[in-house]
């Protein structure tokens, strides 16, 4: 995942350092994350991020309106986990079998607490409707 420096700053730095899970979408051109919009999520008992899908998808609409592509959704791990729960295979999957077949590739990044470091894993889904998930490189531009 390419992704502009101030992008990360702002997400890691705005994303809770305790329970309750948020997250938000990241959008970008030409590759580049260059867009994100932050979402406290639905009210939800446990560490769990519940995305208020009528607002980002309402957002989504206004960035592909400015030409920007929707490029993923981003949450909150506690604890210092680093990898996706089983929750989070299950969400991805169910994003993934919703999305147009033009959007075959988004990022599901990670920002780890409390070390405030993001760990990213992209989600593809080949010619053949087969679903990958693999831990991607961030690349900070």
């Amino acid at each position: 995942m390419r992704i502009e420096r101030k992008i990360l700053n702002e997400i890691i730095n705005c994303m809770p350092a305790v329970p309750p899970e948020a997250g938000g979408i990241i959008g970008g051109r030409a590759g580049l994350v260059c867009l994100w919009e932050y979402d406290a999520g639905r009210p939800e008992k446990g560490c769990v991020y519940r995305p208020n899908v009528d607002v980002m998808n309402g957002i989504i609409a206004e960035w592909i309106e400015q030409d920007y592509d929707f490029m993923g959704i981003v949450h909150v791990h506690f604890g210092g986990v680093s990898t996706l729960s089983e929750g989070d295979i299950r969400y991805i999957e169910k994003i993934m079998k919703a999305m147009p077949g033009c959007m075959a590739q988004l990022y599901f990044p990670i920002v780890v607490q409390p070390n405030r470091l993001m760990a990213s894993y992209i989600a593809c889904v080949n010619e053949a409707g087969d679903l990958t998930i693999v831990k991607d490189k961030i690349e900070v531009i």
